[in-house]
């Protein structure tokens, strides 16, 4: 007898699969409106997957599965899909905004009853999807490898990612642009541990020359290696502070084990002579390699390239064409403008004013002794944005305009120099460009990867811009790169939660810091709106004694935040908590 069973289609196709992040929570918060705010944003993704040449496949709730043509349309489709799901939320408050996550992926599937999808091809489009951060977009390596050269976007490769029920690895990116929800790292803030690359601390340099003043000099070499370091994307770095005692502890959220390494120093200066020692460890305490640099001054660069591209290879870590070109910034033709750079940058991290206006005058004296190198000049550009960020008295639009000048000529001196980039990011955030900010920081990105405190401060323009969902993920993906982070990178994260109404969450960031300093002002409208009025008065008085100057009236003009409502939100605990208008 003769069967009635349809044939089974097979085919090749790009698989588009989308889903509501938190859509169970959002439901049971408030039903009605998050299925008015569903059909909306479904709305606007049915409508602009058929405009790339798609057919929704398979819908169930708040997914969405789709096939293209071609794996080009389908990313264009994924990205302006987001870019107008991101416009509709902005209309939106906080706990109304719906964010997809988008997987996309190449391969066979099964063509079923009335067009449904099957197969593994499905399968793993899913999986991606999951992985994406709300707001974000995560590919294949099928996917990527054809489109990297053909769509304008930035990418960053997550390495082979463990996904959910799929028996080998998967190699996966996340996609960004500059208006595009930017994806941090899997949802969980994972990302060493799913990419399975080795984790390097590199801790302190010892100062063994005999004087306490030449620790800046420790400081500038150790803190220049990090910045190679960081431009190697096979590579995890950490930079413990000072104060961290038992450094094996240090890797516990950031990676397992097998994969956790150390890199120690010393550094011996007299007269223009220098010896550097390093030794890079197991967290187990097995030795690995160490080596002894006995260099006259002028070839201090030409040693920091070495020691930059002998630890990735002791470490069995292949550095890319454009990562070795790139290991360290342009060096200057006077070494006494790296000299002055230096102590620049080590007095600019002191609260006290005195010590930061040396730092401008060092600046500025890199900038005498070589108006070739860009470091000179970022080191300003840093100056003056900070000052406007730690709410000090300044002529805005004065300050703006002598960062931005120094900031951009720091970059035209050296575009592979991602802090250039970064200090633009900056600037751009606090003249109210948004899209150029965005821009900076993604070219600040693409060339430093895994760098913890660029992540961090990236959460921080986040935060202004109102993408708090995306804010906090980034800032805990900072947090767990760098276990013993800088006090600023709880600042970061706290203020995205703050401005959530998630007063409880931000105080518990928070009150990690050692020194507040200029994050009092947080600190006491936190505790404000939590009714802790003493302890809120506490907070203030501390920040008066850090910045006198301190008002909510020229606070709330600078702060760039975008949205009125979360501007509100900050004045109105700075107001509860007493401080000065």
């Amino acid at each position: 007898m003769p069967s009635t069973a349809q044939p089974i289609e097979r085919k090749l196709a790009a698989i588009f699969a989308a889903d509501v992040a938190g859509y169970s929570r959002l439901m049971g918060q408030d039903e009605v409106g998050t299925l008015r705010t569903l059909a909306s944003h479904r709305e606007i993704m049915d409508r602009l997957i058929a405009e790339h040449r798609g057919r929704i496949a398979n819908t169930a709730g708040d997914s969405v599965l789709a096939e293209f043509p071609s794996v080009v349309d389908a990313v264009r489709c994924a990205v302006e899909v987001q870019e107008r799901l991101g416009e509709a939320n902005s209309s939106l408050t906080q706990d109304h905004r719906l964010r997809f996550r988008i997987g996309i992926h190449l391969g066979d599937v099964v063509v079923v009853r009335q067009g449904d999808l099957l197969g593994e091809g499905v399968n793993v489009a899913a999986r991606l999807e999951s992985i994406a951060c709300p707001g974000g977009i995560t590919l294949s390596a099928a996917v990527y490898d054809q489109v990297r050269k053909t769509l304008p976007l930035v990418y960053t490769d997550l390495g082979p990612t463990s996904l959910k029920n799929l028996e080998e690895p998967v190699r996966a990116y996340a996609v960004r642009s500059p208006t595009l929800q930017v994806p941090s790292s899997p949802e969980s803030g994972s990302l060493p541990l799913q990419s399975k690359k080795p984790a390097l601390a590199v801790l302190p340099f010892t100062n063994l020359s005999g004087d306490v003043e030449q620790q800046y000099f420790a400081d500038g070499l150790r803190e220049d290696l990090i910045a190679a370091l960081v431009r190697v994307s096979g590579l995890v770095v950490l930079s413990p502070s000072s104060h961290l005692v038992n450094q094996s502890q240090s890797f516990g959220s950031v990676a397992s084990p097998k994969s956790a390494y150390l890199l120690a120093g010393t550094v011996r200066r007299s007269g223009i002579r220098v010896r550097v020692t390093a030794q890079l460890t197991h967290s187990t305490g097995e030795s690995l390699w160490a080596e002894k640099y006995d260099f006259g001054i002028d070839d201090l660069f030409a040693t920091q390239d070495k020691l930059a591209l002998s630890i990735p290879a002791a470490l069995k870590v292949k550095v890319e064409e454009h990562e070795r070109q790139y290991a360290l910034t342009k060096p200057p033709s006077n070494l006494a403008a790296y000299d002055f750079y230096l102590r620049g940058r080590h007095f600019e991290r002191s609260f006290d004013r005195r010590e930061r206006a040396r730092a401008r005058s060092m600046f500025l004296s890199a900038i005498e002794a070589d108006p070739r190198y860009a470091r000179g000049y970022l080191g300003l550009a840093w100056w003056e944005i900070r000052t406007l960020k730690w709410g000090e008295p300044t002529d805005r639009d004065a300050a703006l305009a002598c960062a931005l000048e120094a900031a951009l000529t720091a970059t035209a001196l050296d575009p592979s120099d991602a802090d250039c980039h970064w200090a633009l990011g900056l600037i751009y955030l606090w003249k109210r460009e948004p899209g150029r900010a965005m821009a900076s920081y993604e070219r600040a990105r693409s060339l430093s990867p895994s760098h913890p405190d660029l992540l961090s401060d990236m959460a921080d323009a986040l935060t202004y811009f109102g993408r708090l969902e995306e804010a906090i993920q980034l800032g805990q993906t900072a947090l767990a790169l760098n276990p013993n982070r800088p006090d600023w990178y709880m600042w970061n994260v706290a203020a995205a939660f703050y401005l959530s109404g998630n007063y409880e969450e931000a105080l518990r960031y928070l009150e990690q810091m050692a020194q507040p300093g200029p994050a009092y002002r947080l600190l006491a409208a936190t505790y404000a709106q939590l009714g802790r009025q003493e302890n809120a008065r506490q907070a203030a008085e501390e920040l008066l004694k850090v910045n006198p100057d301190f008002s909510i009236s020229r606070f709330a003009a600078q702060a760039p935040y975008t949205r009125k409502d979360e501007l509100a939100r900050y004045v109105s605990g700075l107001r509860l908590a007493g401080l000065p208008e």
